[in-house]
């Protein structure tokens, strides 16, 4: 078990826990992950949120620095804003998918750019590899994270006596925004990729302890793995690990919303550009619907009438709100078409499943 003071609260909280590639992350706490969610959805959770990784920048070079290497297009970008950004290679496979956050810390302009927390090293490297001399330098934070969502997250928020970060300009107050309020010793970002309203709140690992114990004692539900996995699958959220790799294009994974096909070159442009402009990429990664059982289905392969394999089921929940099976999918050309019907076979398992395709949106 890591030394984590918020994995170690957890654990004496009766938390089932996964091992992951850069941690062990609760899975589920004993109310059961039905509960979970449905405190998610109609009140508010604390969870981890260490399956992310943060690196800060500064230096006067840094916005130019990261216009020239990054997928999305930070002239907009002002200080209390996010966006949806990734690094890419030179036939845009991914390095890392990122939220880009920029603040103000002690008069300091700052970058922060979150990823998954087994993706921090190789950001690193990528970082140096492109750095010829620039004005600018980055760091990790010695903070852990943690997790306040739901409907009711700013109120918790608030009893906490944390400030809430304000949406970027423009945008609505609910999930899906940006905002970042830095404080002393940490820092609080506003999410849009955990598929509720989210707060992550980055500070010493004994500050977010006596926090999270404030609210476990207000009777705030604490959340694991499972219960935060529906909610991503339900708001096509794919993940770094599970639905795509350092193998997967950014074109066939669908997050076109990372993705500025106007703004300059940077690694893997040509390819994404070329692919909205004239075509889809030879495979897509597509929301999935099963009908008949609530069987398992990830790692399934997908096959068409005549048996042939399209593709495979990258994530599977069970959606309460949607009273039936959901998941990812990667599938060939063929079958990445709306309404599209095919089987998901795993062992004696035959499931019906129904392709959509989500919105082609880039940045």
């Amino acid at each position: 078990m890591s030394s984590s003071a918020l994995l170690s609260l957890f654990r004496q909280w009766g938390a089932d826990f996964l091992e992951r590639e850069a941690g062990p992350v609760p899975l589920r706490f004993p109310e059961g992950a039905g509960r979970e969610y449905q405190a998610a959805k109609e009140a508010a959770i604390l969870a981890y949120g260490g399956d992310r990784g943060w690196l800060e920048l500064t230096g006067a070079d840094t916005a130019g620095f990261l216009q020239r290497i990054l997928s999305s297009d930070l002239n907009a970008l002002e200080p209390g804003g996010g966006q949806w950004s990734a690094m890419l290679d030179g036939k845009a496979h991914w390095i890392s998918d990122l939220l880009l956050y920029r603040f103000v810390r002690d008069g300091q302009d700052l970058w922060g750019m979150d990823m998954p927390a087994e993706r921090l090293n190789r950001m690193e490297q990528a970082l140096d590899m492109f750095h010829f001399g620039e004005d600018l330098s980055w760091r990790q934070q010695p903070w852990e994270r943690l997790l306040i969502g739901g409907p009711q997250a700013e109120s918790k928020m608030a009893q906490l006596g944390l400030p809430v970060p304000e949406p970027a300009s423009g945008e609505p107050r609910a999930g899906g925004t940006f905002g970042t309020a830095a404080m002393e010793d940490g820092l609080v970002l506003r999410r849009p990729d955990r598929g509720m309203v989210c707060f992550d709140i980055l500070a010493a690992g004994e500050k977010l302890s006596a926090w999270a114990e404030q609210l476990r004692q207000e009777k705030t539900t604490a959340a694991g793995w499972v219960a935060l996995d529906i909610l991503r699958v339900e708001a096509f959220r794919p993940r770094y690990g599970t639905d795509f790799n350092d193998s997967s294009t950014l074109p066939e994974s669908n997050e076109w919303q990372r993705a500025s096909v106007s703004k300059g070159c940077y690694a893997g442009q040509e390819v994404v550009a070329k692919i909205h402009t004239y075509g889809e990429a030879p495979r897509q990664l597509c929301r999935l619907r099963f009908d008949g059982d609530p069987v398992p289905m990830q790692g399934a392969e997908l096959l068409d009438s005549s048996n042939k394999v399209l593709g495979k089921v990258t994530s599977w929940v069970f959606s309460p709100i949607e009273d039936a099976p959901i998941g990812l999918g990667i599938l060939r050309r063929k079958g990445a078409q709306e309404g599209f019907s095919m089987l998901a076979v795993q062992g004696e398992h035959r499931i019906p499943v129904r392709v959509s395709l989500p919105d082609k949106n880039p940045a």
